[in-house]
């Protein structure tokens, strides 16, 4: 009797912690991850552990910048955005790119009493919404999405798309690529607030010299991005 029991035991047990392991995993997206990527199926980035911890360490400059006059331009987009120091060139400035952010990741953290507040804007984003085979038919969404969000900053910088090389970049991405900048570009124009920067000068040609893999600028790139922007804003001598 007292095995029999033992054994009884032992079994409401394990099921006890598989159920409570199960809703765990049902709990965490684990579940929902694990099925995305047996099916092939894309996990949205807002649900990346990375982009949650930069939406959290995030937080409290965007605090300290909400409660001072002194940030006077913020930077948000993808990985471009984020290994950017932007500081170098402009001190009083917050850098909010996240890598392998999409553009429903940027609209889904930006803050629009943040916008509201800091007088320029730069926002780089797109390469990853083709990366991500992202249907053409969602960039004027997007891109609507986008011009809404920025309208009431005082100043947006709205750069391109840069270009991308390397095996494993198709004519679809390029096509997207190519189609979201024209998309952006006109946006930009019935925008009164809005200038639109087309890649710098020279970049799809030496995007071997340029970039560290065909997609993210080098210290070269970074020093053309930065010459570009300079070109419209006061920036460090």
């Amino acid at each position: 009797m007292k095995k029999k029991t033992g054994t009884r035991v032992l079994l409401v047990v394990n099921v006890v912690l598989t159920v409570g392991l199960a809703a765990a995993l049902v709990e965490t997206g684990y579940v929902s991850k694990a099925l995305r990527k047996i099916s092939g199926t894309h996990v949205p980035v807002t649900e990346t552990d990375h982009y949650k911890l930069m939406v959290w360490l995030h937080e409290r400059p965007t605090s300290q910048a909400l409660a001072s006059p002194d940030i006077q331009i913020a930077f948000i987009g993808d990985s471009i955005i984020e290994g950017w120091l932007t500081s170098n060139i402009l001190p009083n400035s917050l850098n909010l790119g996240i890598s392998r952010d999409t553009t429903p990741g940027l609209i889904a953290r930006a803050k629009p009493e943040l916008i509201a507040h800091v007088p320029t804007w730069y926002l780089g984003i797109g390469v990853n919404d083709a990366l991500t085979v992202t249907p053409p038919e969602k960039i004027a969404e997007y891109v609507a999405q986008l011009k809404a969000l920025f309208m009431p900053a005082d100043r947006l910088i709205w750069r391109a798309v840069l270009p991308v090389t390397g095996a494993n970049w198709t004519a679809e991405q390029e096509a997207f690529r190519t189609a979201f900048n024209s998309a952006a570009q006109q946006a930009c124009q019935d925008m009164a607030n809005c200038t639109f920067l087309t890649p710098p000068d020279g970049f799809a040609e030496n995007t071997a010299d340029w970039t560290s893999d065909g997609l993210h600028p080098n210290a070269i790139g970074y020093r053309q991005l930065a010459r570009q922007l300079c070109a419209e804003i006061s920036c460090l001598p």
